[in-house]
């Protein structure tokens, strides 16, 4: 657990989380990676909103990131990782594999509502 004055880290903030549907991370519920890709990119009011070019979260790219191959993830066994800590998690995971990491937002869709 964290100790204050003696914890380091990256922490989450409210504005970490960006919700089309207002919710905080208290309410988030279970989230995905958004249905219906690629369409729902071209067609989805919320996600154009959220991640286009005028979006909350503008992007100049967009990548689709799979998972990682079974000697990847070799490479990571015994790493501590954190739930809601992307960059710490993947500071660490780079760290032992001697890679770079990349800085963005993962985008995931509310799964308890309707796709899209």
């Amino acid at each position: 657990p964290a100790v204050a004055g003696q914890s380091e880290g990256f922490w989450l903030h409210w504005d970490d989380l960006v919700s089309t549907e207002e919710r905080g991370w208290e309410r988030l519920g279970p989230v995905g990676f958004p249905r219906a890709w690629p369409a729902v990119y071209r067609e989805s009011k919320a996600l154009k909103g959220l991640i286009g070019k005028k979006g909350s979260c503008a992007s100049r790219r967009v990548a689709v990131v799979g998972a990682p191959p079974p000697e990847a993830l070799e490479e990571l066994q015994g790493i501590a990782l954190a739930p809601l800590q992307s960059f710490g998690n993947a500071t660490r995971a780079a760290n032992a594999a001697g890679l770079t990491v990349v800085r963005g937002w993962a985008v995931y869709e509310h799964l308890d509502t309707q796709e899209g």
